[in-house]
């Protein structure tokens, strides 16, 4: 098994880094899932739709932003993503019908995949 891990150094904790987030995103996706067809009781295709639609947009906002961490630098563009992504799912709170719930979504993968790309 030690075998499957890079050579200590910069690999292994971009490697160890990549698996938190992975781990990490898996476990919001599902709880987000869970709060907003448990608590919000929206239906599972409402909840999937709407992150479908949010998906859609993250790819082609994740390519404008790529562009603008270009030319401006990507850590005030990171730092700028990561606060409407913060905004974004503070906003799931207050969500209490589908086109705000598809909006506050669409903010926060949106956000999420500006974030990687930046």
């Amino acid at each position: 098994m030690a075998h499957l891990l890079p050579q200590p150094g910069p690999q292994r904790t971009l490697a160890a880094s990549n698996f938190v987030y992975t781990v990490g995103s898996g476990l919001y996706l599902t709880a987000g899932v869970l709060y907003f067809t448990q608590d919000r009781h929206f239906s599972a295709a409402q909840v999937g739709f709407g992150l479908g639609i949010a998906g859609l947009v993250s790819l082609a906002v994740g390519i404008a932003v790529g562009h603008l961490a270009d030319r401006h630098g990507a850590r005030g563009v990171y730092l700028a993503t990561l606060v409407a992504q913060a905004l974004a799912t503070a906003a799931f709170l207050l969500v209490d019908d589908f086109w705000p719930f598809v909006i506050a979504v669409t903010v926060a993968t949106g956000a999420k995949g500006a974030g990687i790309a930046a």
